[in-house]
């Protein structure tokens, strides 16, 4: 396997530096300071999610991009992978060339990242921000969250489309009523470079509330795993189109979640105050700290879905995940059954309930954060 790829990857003008061990690999990414590690799970020493694991831990090999190589096709494999920080995962049987294919692709993103990560953010251009929302765990109103803030920022009169970034079923659509012809699958068939405004546009969903949707699959036959370099294709055509861009994420670990998550200029973690919950939510930091995003971008949101005696407080929840927060949304069950059934999210359909002022102020503290260029 070792000759077979690095005969490959030399051909197409790659050095290769190669490892029988994880220790081996561990002390020749220290001395040799490769560009990009290809790293197989089954090692005769440990295994590869360790030594991935072992790698992130290092300061300045946060950004190394690594792809890990596996015989194992479960899902839990798969997002143990993701999870330990690397930023893809390939299963076995591969072709030599398609390894090489995403070589050269992981080393062109890492490269545009580190760009504009060097950039200082006066000098970088005024563009769209991407706001990207995830839950700590399923079921946690993330969705909810999307259409309220996306109506909230059309009201103070910024352009804004919210994306439903998810590779099954979304709903996003039904929290406004309405009925997509065409969803993001449309876009994750073409091919990353021929993504553009045009294509993006015929897409868009307008809203009677002013806000612009971008619809996930709304059939099985839609069900698609987005790919990094179609994430990265659609976001850089939408901040030209928009000041706001609404990410809707799936809490799951994916290579197309890393990539949204690290185009983000914000990052709202959606958190219900339960053990459980919050538990999920220090894994999802922890998560995020292995994929080298920055913590300053990172923020919360309490949603309260049911009233709870045994909750925890806002001020002990910040103390607990270290990151600030923008808001405690309050209980409002039968207000949040009757929006959806409208098809008008609570910000619109209840404007003068505590809920909606609590999503007014949550929107007003995002848009302040924009004004003073905090990423």
């Amino acid at each position: 396997m070792l000759k077979l790829m690095s005969h490959s990857l030399q051909m197409e003008g790659y050095t290769v530096i190669t490892a029988m061990t994880g220790a081996e690999a561990l002390d020749k990414i220290h001395s040799e300071q490769p560009d990009l590690v290809i790293l197989d799970i089954m090692l005769p020493d440990t295994n590869g999610i360790e030594i991935c694991r072992r790698i992130r831990q290092v300061l300045h090999l946060g950004d190394l991009p690594i792809i890990i190589l596996s015989g194992q096709t479960e899902l839990s494999a798969k997002i143990q992978g993701l999870e330990a920080g690397a930023d893809e995962y390939v299963t076995k049987p591969v072709d030599p060339k398609e390894m090489t294919v995403r070589v050269k692709s992981l080393l062109a993103r890492t490269q545009r990242l580190r760009q504009v990560m060097a950039t200082p953010i006066g000098q970088r251009s005024r563009r769209g921000k991407v706001v990207a929302m995830i839950g700590a765990k399923g079921g946690v109103g993330t969705t909810t969250l999307v259409a309220n803030l996306a109506v909230g920022l059309s009201m103070r009169n910024f352009k804004n489309v919210a994306v439903e970034l998810r590779p099954y079923f979304g709903t996003l659509v039904r929290h406004f009523g309405v009925n997509p012809s065409s969803t993001l699958n449309d876009l994750m068939e073409m091919t990353p470079k021929t993504i553009s405004e045009a294509q993006i546009n015929q897409r868009l969903l307008p809203t009677q509330q002013g806000a612009q949707l971008l619809a996930g699959p709304q059939q099985l036959k839609e069900y698609r795993e987005a790919q990094p370099e179609h994430v990265e294709a659609l976001l850089e055509n939408l901040v030209n189109m928009a000041e706001y861009v609404l990410l809707d994420l799936p809490h799951m670990p994916s290579v197309a979640n890393r990539a949204a998550l690290r185009a983000a200029n914000t990052i709202i973690i959606a958190v219900e105050p339960e053990p459980s919950c919050v538990a999920s939510a220090q894994a999802l930091l922890e998560l995020l700290r292995a994929w080298t995003i920055s913590p300053a971008i990172i923020k919360f949101v309490i949603v309260n879905r049911m009233q709870s005696v045994q909750t925890i407080s806002a001020a002990e929840l910040e103390r607990m995940l270290e990151c600030e927060l923008l808001g405690t949304v309050p209980a409002a069950p039968e207000m949040a059954a009757v929006s959806l059934t409208m098809g008008s999210p609570i910000i619109a359909y209840a404007p003068t309930s505590l809920v909606a002022s609590t999503l007014q102020d949550i929107t007003g503290r995002l848009v302040a954060a924009r004004a003073v260029g905090v990423r």
